[in-house]
């Protein structure tokens, strides 16, 4: 097994027995170009192809190199279309992680055709009202076998105990998750922690950053969160009460996961257009409502049914 990304842990890579190949930065672009001159999105075909930029073509020889030599069995391919055409241009069968949202453009439907299988890192009864395409389709009724929900996808099950030490009785402890780039809203973070004041806070995402959240999320009893796929399956893989703010992101990715976990009960969540929000009451409405549901986002043997799939494709 290889990794290849711009941005590689190389000593946790051997740690796992991995190897790790290092691509090439394709931004940012030259500031004495515009998009349009250098066509990035490849007439509205792709999403980013710039012409003459030096990282972007390395990264690409790169890949093709790569697969010369390797000749892999198999490629998961998270977010780039570009990535996952030209892999399959090379004869490699491709899975395609998908992402929640409007995914109807060209350069998706082109991604999606071109997968040998797509892993939704979701449930199944949620893919209709997640996800949008016509590259390709899915649901119970079996209308694209390629399509396949596994579940939410977390490093942590959930299963080990939670820890309450040194914890002053009546109180209780919160974890604000706000992404690596934070919130939308500057403000948030301190509305939160700054009204709802019964609860101990601890923030990560933004300046805050930390690689793993499975120590907070075994401390915490409440959760406040960006409506990001990663967070979302830790937090119900945990099954935590949740407040779920879904920020502005492409495609409406994080709007689409918090109106279908909203439809399903599982949180309560901030609507977009909302812009008084009591936070006292809705902490207070998440604790109120526990965990219940989570059990349905599937985070329990979401990695292995991945696997599995991986696996099938890799043997043909």
């Amino acid at each position: 097994m290889t990794l290849l990304g711009s941005d590689l842990d190389h000593a946790a890579a051997h740690r796992a027995s991995m190897s790790a190949v290092r691509l090439a930065m394709d931004a940012p672009l030259d500031e004495s170009a515009t998009h349009s001159e250098l066509d990035v999105v490849m007439h509205g075909s792709m999403h980013w192809a710039p012409l003459w930029h030096s990282g972007f073509r390395e990264r690409m020889t790169t890949l093709a190199r790569w697969v010369q030599v390797e000749e892999p069995d198999v490629v998961v391919v998270d977010v780039s279309c570009e990535v996952a055409v030209l892999l399959r241009l090379l004869g490699v069968p491709v899975v395609v992680v998908a992402q929640p949202g409007e995914r109807t453009d060209t350069a998706h439907t082109t991604a999606y055709a071109a997968a040998t299988a797509v892993l939704a890192p979701w449930p199944d009864w949620a893919t209709g009202d997640l996800w949008r395409t016509t590259g390709a389709t899915s649901g119970s009724d079996g209308s694209d076998h390629r399509v396949v929900a596994v579940g939410g996808i977390s490093r942590e099950t959930g299963d080990g105990p939670r820890r309450r030490d040194e914890q002053p009785a009546g109180r209780r402890r919160g974890l604000v998750l706000s992404g690596s780039d934070g919130f939308d809203d500057p403000t948030l973070v301190d509305a939160v922690t700054g009204t709802v004041t019964d609860v101990d806070w601890t923030v990560v995402g933004g300046a805050a950053w930390v690689p793993d959240v499975r120590e907070r999320l075994a401390t915490s009893d409440v959760v406040v969160t960006h409506a990001g796929q990663n967070a979302i399956a830790d937090v119900a893989a945990w099954r935590l009460p949740a407040v779920v703010v879904p920020q502005r992101r492409p495609f409406d990715e994080q709007v689409h996961m918090g109106a279908v976990l909203a439809g399903a009960g599982m949180a309560t969540v901030v609507r977009e257009n909302e812009t008084e929000v009591c936070w006292a009451d809705r902490v207070g409405a998440a604790l109120e409502h526990g965990g219940e549901g989570w059990e349905r986002w599937g985070s329990h043997g979401a990695v292995a049914r991945a696997a599995s799939l991986v696996e099938v494709v890799a043997g043909g």
